[in-house]
């Protein structure tokens, strides 16, 4: 049961990673046939690494029902508190947040090094990614303790005591509360208002001249 359920998550892992990593590649591309803006949207970069998050905690969870579930005509036994503690200690490493709250910020400094933009119009640009970096940071951090919080409740409610029965009900109401598309789109939606914002706040006339009074250069780009 333990390498099975293993494999599964390690595999819906490098799954959701390698879709993720498809979207950005694609963005790329697609940026690099805009002459206005040489740089994928920020807004868009940040929504494939939330959505990345919410499809894991799906998947996962959906994952661990699949093996874990007893079956009526042949009940399995109940994982035990090791089975438990090992799954959990592989969960927060596919979800830890050293693992995503840097790749905004390393995305966009690969992209400024093989842009061909003259050097001074990245200038503007790396203050405006530096605090739309500060707002995906904080969503990507929510975003996964949620995450950690339902696969956790998901993962103890098969090591439980409940009767099977209960457990099948308390797992599929689990789901339904709990992983409601709207909550991720709502996240997004968040976030993406937000870094209008600061973008909007940057691009400002008022916010270029305060910049420049305390000695930084505008630059002529974004």
């Amino acid at each position: 049961m333990s390498d099975t359920l293993r494999t599964g998550l390690e595999t819906i892992d490098a799954d959701c990673e390698s879709a993720a990593n498809i979207e950005l590649e694609k963005l790329y591309e697609d940026a690099g046939h805009d002459q206005k803006s040489r740089l994928p949207s920020p807004q868009a970069v940040e929504a494939i690494w939330l959505r990345l998050i919410t499809r894991k905690e799906r998947e996962f969870i959906q994952e661990i029902g699949r093996v874990l579930k007893p079956e009526p005509a042949a009940p399995h036994p109940r994982p035990g508190k090791e089975l438990i503690a090992d799954i959990q200690i592989l969960l927060d490493s596919m979800l830890a947040d050293s693992r995503y709250v840097d790749r905004f910020q390393n995305f966009y400094q690969e992209a400024a090094r093989n842009a061909s933009k003259p050097e001074a119009s990245f200038d503007t640009q790396a203050k405006r990614i530096e605090l739309i970096d500060a707002a995906y940071r904080t969503g990507v951090r929510d975003a996964l303790r949620r995450a950690r919080q339902n696969i956790l409740a998901e993962l103890n409610l098969y090591g439980s005591r409940e009767a099977p029965q209960d457990a099948d009900f308390l797992s599929t109401w689990r789901r339904y509360s709990t992983l409601s598309p709207w909550r991720s789109v709502g996240t997004i939606i968040l976030l993406s208002l937000t870094s209008y914002l600061i973008a909007f706040i940057i691009a400002s006339d008022t916010f270029r001249a305060l910049l420049e009074r305390l000695g930084f250069s505008t630059g002529t780009g974004l």
